[in-house]
Order: C-alpha cells, then sequence, then structure tokens
C-alpha cells in the first residue's frame, strides 16, 4: 500500500519541479539578453533608441499575449501550452543569436538586421509568454489552498534564480564571444522542453472558475492603486535597466565583452538583493504590503540618484545592489496588496492585471530611457528618481487608509 501511495507523490514532485525548471531556463535566457542586447546592438552599429525599441515591441507583444495563452490553456490544457512556450523561446532565441551572429560577420546590416532583430525577439515573446501562464496554471491545479502561497513562492523564486544565474552565465561565457551565451540558454531551455514533453502529466482538470470569467475594471480604487505603483516603479527601472549597459561602456570606456561582463554582475547582484528581499524581508519578517513599498520606494530613489555619483565599476555594481533590494521589496508590496484588496472570486482576474505591470513598464521605459541617455548619459537616472518623489508620498497617503 506505501509503495502504490508513494509514487504518485514522487511523481507530482518530480513534474512540479519540472515545471520550476522550466520557468528557471526562460528566466536564464531573459536576463542573459538584456545582459547582452546593449554590447551586441553597439557591435552591430545600433543606436541606443533602436535597441531599446526591441525591449519596447516585444514587451508590449508579450503584455497582450499572456492573456490570450491564459484562457487557451483552459482549453488545450497546461502541458501543450507549457511546451509551446518553451519551444517557442528555444527557437525565438536561436533565430535572434543567429540574426546578430549574422550582423557580426558582416551578412546583415542596417535596416534589414534591425528589422529581423524586432521580428525575432517579438516572435519568441509572442510564443514564450505560454509558458509562464501555463506554469501558474499548473501550479494552482497541483496545490491545495493551503499550499497555494508557498507553491506560487516557489514558482517567484525559480524566477528570481533565473535573474541571478543568467547575468553571471552571460559574464562566464562571453569570454567565448558575446554570442555564446544566447546560444548556450537555448540549449538550457530545449533541454527543459524535452523533459516537460517526456515526463510530465496533464494535471487533473479543476472546475473552471468564476474569477478567470470576470473583467475587472483598470481603475477600480480597491486595487488600482497598486497597480499604478507597480507600473511606475517597473516604467523607471526599465528605463535603467536598458541604458546601464550604455552606462558601463561609455562611463569606463569597455569594450563589448568587457561590458557584457561587468553589466552581467552588476545584474547577478541587484537579483540576488532582491532575492534577499523575498526571502527574508517579506517571508520571515512579514511585512505587510503597504509597509514593503514604503521602504522600498525611498531605496529605489536612493539608488537612482547614486547611479550618476559612481565613480568604479565596483561601486556601480553595489548601487544595482542597492536597487534590487528596493526592487524586491516594492514588488511583492504591490502584487499581495492587490490580491489582498479582492474577494476569492476576483482572484484571478486582478492577477492578470497585476501580471501585466512589469510587462507594460517595460514597453515605455526602453524607449523613453534611451532617448534620454542620447540627451546626457545620466538623465535616465535623474528622472526615474524624481519619479520615485510622488510615489513615496502616494503610497503614503494610500497607505493610511489602507491600512
Amino acid at each position: 500500500m506505501t509503495s502504490t501511495t508513494s509514487l504518485p507523490t514522487l511523481a507530482s514532485k518530480l513534474s512540479s519541479r519540472l515545471v520550476l525548471f522550466s520557468v528557471l531556463a526562460t528566466g536564464i535566457g531573459q536576463s542573459m539578453t538584456f545582459a547582452l542586447l546593449a554590447p551586441l546592438g553597439r557591435e552591430v552599429s545600433l543606436g541606443e533608441v533602436q535597441i531599446g525599441l526591441i525591449i519596447t515591441c516585444s514587451s508590449l507583444v508579450f503584455t497582450l499575449t499572456s492573456p490570450v495563452w491564459g484562457r487557451t490553456c483552459d482549453r488545450w490544457g497546461r502541458k501543450p501550452v507549457l511546451l509551446l512556450g518553451m519551444f517557442g523561446y528555444t527557437f525565438g532565441c536561436i533565430m535572434f543569436a543567429s540574426v546578430f551572429l549574422f550582423g557580426l560577420k558582416g551578412l546583415l546590416s542596417g535596416m534589414t538586421l534591425y528589422l529581423l532583430a524586432i521580428f525575432s525577439r517579438v516572435l519568441m515573446a509572442s510564443l514564450m509568454s505560454a509558458a509562464p501562464s501555463a506554469a501558474s496554471a499548473y501550479i494552482a491545479d497541483t496545490t491545495t489552498t493551503e499550499q497555494r502561497v508557498a507553491g506560487m513562492g516557489r514558482l517567484g523564486a525559480a524566477r528570481t534564480l533565473g535573474a541571478i544565474l543568467g547575468p553571471a552565465l552571460s559574464g562566464l561565457f562571453a569570454v567565448f564571444g558575446l554570442l555564446a551565451p544566447l546560444y548556450i540558454a537555448a540549449g538550457i531551455t530545449l533541454l527543459s522542453s524535452i523533459l516537460v514533453a517526456v515526463v510530465l502529466k496533464e494535471p487533473p482538470r479543476t472546475a473552471f472558475r468564476t474569477a478567470t470569467k470576470l473583467k475587472l475594471k483598470l481603475f477600480d480604487e480597491r486595487y488600482f492603486p497598486y497597480i499604478l505603483i507597480g507600473f511606475l516603479t517597473f516604467f523607471a527601472f526599465s528605463m535603467m535597466s536598458q541604458t546601464i549597459g550604455f552606462y558601463f561602456q561609455d562611463r569606463f570606456a569597455l569594450d563589448g565583452r568587457a561590458t557584457a561582463q561587468a553589466i552581467g554582475m552588476g545584474m547577478m547582484v541587484s537579483a540576488v538583493m532582491s532575492f534577499f528581499s523575498q526571502a527574508y524581508l517579506v517571508s520571515r519578517l512579514k511585512m505587510k504590503p503597504i509597509r514593503l513599498m514604503n521602504l522600498g520606494l525611498p531605496v529605489l530613489m536612493l539608488g537612482y540618484a547614486l547611479l550618476p555619483l559612481a565613480g568604479s565599476i565596483a561601486v556601480l555594481i553595489a548601487i544595482l545592489g542597492i536597487l534590487g533590494l528596493g526592487l524586491g521589496m516594492v514588488s511583492p508590496g504591490f502584487t499581495a496588496g492587490a490580491s489582498l484588496s479582492v474577494g476569492p472570486e476576483e482572484q484571478g482576474a486582478v492577477g492578470g492585471l497585476i501580471s501585466a505591470c512589469p510587462a507594460g513598464g517595460f514597453v515605455l521605459g526602453p524607449l523613453v530611457g534611451t532617448s534620454m541617455y542620447q540627451i546626457h548619459p545620466t538623465l535616465p537616472y535623474l528622472c526615474a528618481c524624481v519619479l520615485m518623489l510622488p510615489l513615496i508620498i502616494y503610497a503614503k497617503r494610500f497607505g493610511r487608509s489602507a491600512i
């Protein structure tokens, strides 16, 4: 009797870990791309705004297609949609890296190279957006109500771990060439896709929740403050993250490979500090959402203010750690706050709105940030710093009525 009951448990644990590994794999690839895109773009003579527009287009597509894949997941099942997202990411990553490979070899240039880079990145975003929706649905299907928070926490930890490992691996493998990390990321995702295809079983279908059918209004006063804070936080952060590679390279006169290694280390430190915020401040200290935002927003403001003052690569990397610490507090703050502001039957609908905040910020942030960078290299960070001030005041005022 013991063996028959333990086998399903072992299979369930293995399947859940494969889903988490799939999230980890795509997280590694995404963070690698952010670390490498600035020096890669410079190597093929793309301007700052052009490079920012690549991220803007892909983020917009990701934001628009994620809800579509979420509904498709209910019709097709979790495993098919997850596989579509994983294989789609693998194909798109290889295509994206190959466009730059041809550019570095002189086989592609100018507008042809640029349009192909945008197309490949948009194609990758439209397909890979299926994976997060399916992974979240799978965890929801395979956890009880009591296990749900812990299950979603592991999913978030896998994303953060990917953000930590990606920059570290990009800096490590950049010694073999700027494109080597992207091809390795595609290989890791392909391996994960094959394992999911062979091992993962479709979870038992649960009854359709009424929450998935609800269309909540964006400006509902219960949760709109959290959405606004989330969107503007990631808008400011995306202005920084999309220009910091240029800043490293221009401020310290680095070549493309050295830039990739330096920015990779900086992003890794930022992700480690974000992970610390989520693991310790959020989980152990059990702070309320408003408290987390009231602490995190001033930390972000401090980090943005310090960026123009960095006199060395080491100091700049440390400042990115400060920004990661702040983002690690604000992000779970507005996410949990919005969730707690509605009833159980509205969790799915509000979750869809909240999950669009980071991608929504990355739609406009890179384009605005790179445009400002062309005017003056420190302007994106000064504007991000100034933007935090009204957010701090808004969060404090809103917090008095929310508590």
